[in-house]
């Protein structure tokens, strides 16, 4: 019996990329190595070449497609006629939000080619923005942070007058838009605008809006970014997690509002319960990301988003033994599969070049030591990008960072 193909499908955020500003995405890179190490053939997805991660050996085949935020339409034409020239059964797995989106808006048209490892539209329709996923979360009993959702001028002139509990950040209702290049200076490289009175909350209220009024104002939580847990689990189509553990933030880039560069294993009675409570009622099915953040003040796990697709962490349910790409992909092949509900602690992930940043900057802030540092990636490791079978996007990814980094220094010295 012939295994089924894998068909990993990224986007491009960046129009204007060029073969000297290649991305790396980290989740294309994790699953496409969790699949072929286990000689899956795995065809990547992706709108060109400018992507470090269409480098692993374990990539088999690279399809050029048509760019989604061009053309839909051309990208499920394109789609349909790949899905014909590739014989045996065929799995569809996004590695970004755009792409979660994408396929599920058209899931009617790619399923007659594809088994779709993804959220139904309906589930889908739930939670495709933060909105969505804090009513999903009330109507389940998961606490929220106090959040608000102005889109008009009137919405935020009565907010700032009303809001008192300073400061407050404001977000986009789908994270995903900020990361477009279009978005660029509006986000300033950030997940969230931090501001600290009315006066800052109407300003940047102002300035954004334009450009994206769909947008939240939350309170910040207070307590470090060790007080995020994440639950990583697949869920099969009786839409019950077939597989799942749970991961504490070490530490983010940048600090409090960025993305995770370290993270460790653990257990978590709350942040399980409440994180089924919401993946039942919204009838979920594929693998997901939920992260909650332990409020001191209430000592409640309040939600902080969901993500509907494998997350950069992914990697880390591999380390402490449960390799959720495989899961889900065996599940979706219709390979029987035994529940994977236990996992081992104290299993770290790092993105080692970020990481590092980070933990300059916050020794800096005297929040961390060198020694410290080591200590908190010591033992069982994953790597985000270094995989010692896996050595080409490990170089390309650090090559171009170490000389873009030191291009710019030298840059800065003639400058001066």
């Amino acid at each position: 019996m012939s295994l089924a193909t894998a068909f990993i499908i990224t986007h491009e955020s960046d129009r204007t990329r060029t073969a000297q500003d290649k991305s790396m995405s980290i989740i294309a890179l994790t699953l496409t190595r969790a699949l072929g190490r286990q000689g899956i053939r795995v065809v990547r997805i992706h709108p060109n070449m400018f992507e470090h991660s269409l480098t692993s050996r374990y990539c088999s085949a690279i399809e050029i497609c048509p760019d989604m935020y061009e053309s839909e339409e051309a990208l499920n034409q394109f789609l349909c006629e790949l899905g014909s020239r590739y014989p045996g059964e065929k799995i569809l797995i996004p590695a970004s939000d755009d792409c979660s989106m994408y396929i599920a808006q058209h899931e009617t048209v790619l399923q007659s080619h594809f088994v779709l490892l993804n959220p139904s539209a309906a589930a889908m329709s739930r939670m495709k923005n933060k909105k969505l996923q804090y009513e999903l979360a009330q109507a389940a009993g998961v606490p929220i942070p106090e959040t608000y959702f102005p889109s008009t001028e009137e919405d935020i002139v009565a907010l700032a007058e009303s809001a008192h509990n300073y400061p407050y950040v404001i977000k986009p209702l789908e994270a995903q838009k900020w990361r477009l290049d279009e978005f660029k200076d509006v986000a300033k490289g950030q997940k969230a605008i931090k501001v600290y009175d009315k006066e800052q909350l109407l300003a940047e209220f102002r300035r954004i809006a334009p450009f994206d009024n769909q947008l939240m104002v939350q309170e910040i939580i207070s307590g470090e970014d060790t007080n995020l847990y994440t639950f990583l689990a697949y869920c099969s189509n009786d839409k019950k997690p077939l597989a799942y553990c749970i991961r504490s933030k070490l530490r983010q880039s940048p600090i409090k509002f960025g993305y995770c560069c370290a993270t460790i294993s653990c257990h978590n009675d709350v942040v399980e319960r409440q994180a089924k409570q919401m993946l039942q009622i919204a009838d979920y099915t594929g693998i997901v990301g939920i992260e909650f953040k332990l409020d001191p003040k209430t000592q409640e796990y309040k939600l902080i988003e969901i993500n509907t697709r494998p997350v950069n962490t992914t990697g880390i349910s591999i380390g402490c033994g449960v390799n959720l790409p495989l899961i889900a992909y065996n599940d979706a092949a219709g390979i029987p599969q035994n529940a994977v509900t236990d996992w081992e602690d104290g299993v770290t992930w790092v993105w080692l070049y970020h990481d590092f940043w980070v933990v300059k900057e916050m020794k800096s802030l005297g929040l961390i030591t060198y020694g410290e540092w080591l200590k908190s990636i010591r033992g069982k490791r994953v790597h985000a990008i270094f995989a010692a079978d896996d050595l080409k996007p490990v170089w390309n990814f650090y090559y171009k960072s170490v000389a873009a980094l030191f291009g710019n220094k030298l840059s800065r010295l003639f400058a001066s």
